[in-house]
């Protein structure tokens, strides 16, 4: 992999498990609470890791016209309707799967989501996006396929979580990391779809978002492996199919 990548992740992770070991110290030792003034704007930064090490690499290796250009990816929210049509059913249907299986229920009325939309953008994951797929994917694509860097990716983006099975109150305290782990490889395919279909960094953050909203709707069993891995078949075989059926587009308008 390149220096790029290699300077990428370590600005993320010294960035991210800096911030989140400190966490760790004050929620454990010091008894604050997560949500406190004090802790939630460390934990907030920790979580921007992946944006700012985006930024910083972009700004540093890149031309001033090429940086602009990533900044207005990242708030281009011109796209088309069907886009955001897609964009919710994905976010919808792999939450709602469960559901629909007997596995989960539904915990809150839909519009909760509405409400969670916003914090989820900001708090909730939404700006990792800047950094996983804005920057790390196309850098991983260049070399691998997309299936391989999506792999990489998923693998990576689970174990930058790693420190938040050790801070009190941010959910995945209660969680298994391995059921969690499945179920962040499952998403990581369909925002690897996502962006080669439209290579837009707001909508991959809009999709995150909108997945972490709904799941406040129908709360997901990260424990469940058996729901898990059909999440991850299904996400894997829509993937591979849309993956393929744009890769004979592309050749069918390249011979036209």
């Amino acid at each position: 992999m390149s220096k790029n990548i290699f300077s990428y992740l370590g600005i993320t992770f010294l960035t991210s498990w800096t911030c989140w070991l400190i966490v760790i110290f004050l929620t454990h030792f010091m008894k604050v609470q997560l949500f406190s003034p004090i802790v939630l704007p460390i934990y907030s930064i920790g979580a921007a890791g992946p944006m700012i090490a985006a930024f910083m690499l972009k700004k540093k290796t890149e031309s001033k016209q090429s940086f602009r250009l990533f900044i207005k990816n990242v708030f281009n929210l011109k796209q088309p309707v069907s886009a955001y049509i897609l964009l919710v059913c994905i976010a919808w249907s792999f939450c709602l799967l469960p559901v629909l299986l007997g596995t989960a229920s539904q915990k809150a009325p839909l519009y909760t989501a509405l409400f969670q939309f916003p914090v989820m953008i900001f708090f909730g994951g939404g700006l990792e996006e800047v950094g996983w797929r804005g920057y790390l994917l196309p850098q991983l694509q260049k070399k691998f396929s997309s299936f391989t860097s999506t792999f990489i990716i998923a693998m990576i983006w689970s174990f930058w979580h790693l420190p938040l099975w050790f801070v009190k109150g941010s959910g995945q305290d209660t969680i298994r990391f391995s059921g969690y782990m499945l179920i962040v490889f499952s998403f990581a395919f369909l925002l690897t779809f996502l962006w080669n279909r439209y290579e837009s960094i707001a909508l991959c953050i809009l999709l995150h978002a909108g997945f972490n909203s709904f799941t406040d709707v129908y709360p997901l069993d990260y424990n469940n492996y058996r729901i898990s891995l059909l999440l991850l078949a299904i996400c894997v075989v829509f993937f591979t199919l849309t993956n393929n059926f744009s890769k004979r587009m592309r050749e069918k308008r390249g011979s036209s």
